[in-house]
C-alpha cells in the first residue's frame, strides 16, 4: 500500500515517468522514512494503470532511447489516494523491534559477542542519526511542514535508539544480560 500511496502522492504534485518518481524519492531521501521495496515501483504503476487510478498523459519519443511514458493521476486516483492516506494514518500497527527476539534470548549467548554486535549496531545508528540530521538541515526550507515532522520524528527515534543501545551495550559488557531482575540506566 505504501508504494501506491507514494506514487499517487507524487502524481498529485505533477505528471511523471516512473524513473522521475524514483529520482524524486531519492532526492527527498524517502528511503530513510518510508519502507520502499526495490522493484515494486514499476509493478505498482502497472497496477494503478490497470485500476484506472492513473493514465498515460504523454509518450515522449527520443530516437536514441526507448519511449518514455508519462503518467498522471485520474479523478478516481485522487479519491483512491485520499482513501489510502486516511487508511495509512488511521492504521494502528504494533512495531516489533528487530532486536526483540535476539534480546529475549541474549542471556544464553556469549556476552562478549553480543556486546560486539550491539556495538556495531550502535555505530551504524549513530551514523544514521548523523545522516538524518544532515538531510533535515539540507532540506528543511524545501519541504512541507508535514515532511519536517516526519524527518524530526525519525531523528528523535534514532536518538532514542542510540541511547538505548548505549545502555544495552554497557550491561552486555558487564555480563548483566544474564542477571534476573536487574536493569541499569545512565
Amino acid at each position: 500500500m505504501s508504494m501506491k500511496l507514494t506514487i499517487l502522492g507524487l502524481l498529485m504534485e505533477r505528471e511523471a515517468h516512473p524513473y522521475d518518481m524514483k529520482q524524486t524519492m531519492k532526492f527527498r531521501h524517502m528511503d530513510h522514512y518510508i519502507k520502499l521495496q526495490k522493484g515494486s515501483l514499476y509493478y505498482a504503476v502497472e497496477q494503478l494503470l490497470k485500476e484506472n487510478y492513473i493514465v498515460v498523459a504523454d509518450i515522449v519519443k527520443d530516437s536514441n532511447r526507448p519511449d518514455k511514458t508519462i503518467y498522471r493521476i485520474t479523478d478516481s486516483g485522487e479519491k483512491h489516494f485520499h482513501k489510502l492516506l486516511i487508511d495509512q494514518l488511521s492504521t494502528k500497527t504494533n512495531f516489533f523491534h528487530p532486536l526483540s527476539t535476539g534480546l529475549a534470548f541474549a542471556l544464553h549467548g556469549d556476552q562478549k559477542q553480543v556486546a560486539e554486535m550491539l556495538e556495531i549496531r550502535y555505530q551504524k545508528e549513530l551514523q544514521r542519526c548523523k545522516e538524518l540530521k544532515e538531510i533535515f538541515h539540507l532540506y528543511h526550507t524545501q519541504v512541507p511542514c508535514a515532511v519536517l515532522h516526519l524527518m524530526k520524528g525519525a531523528i528523535l527515534h534514532s536518538e532514542t535508539e542510540t541511547s538505548w543501545l548505549k545502555n544495552l551495550i554497557k550491561d552486555a559488557k558487564l555480563g548483566n544480560l544474564k542477571k534476573i531482575g536487574e536493569y541499569h540506566e545512565d
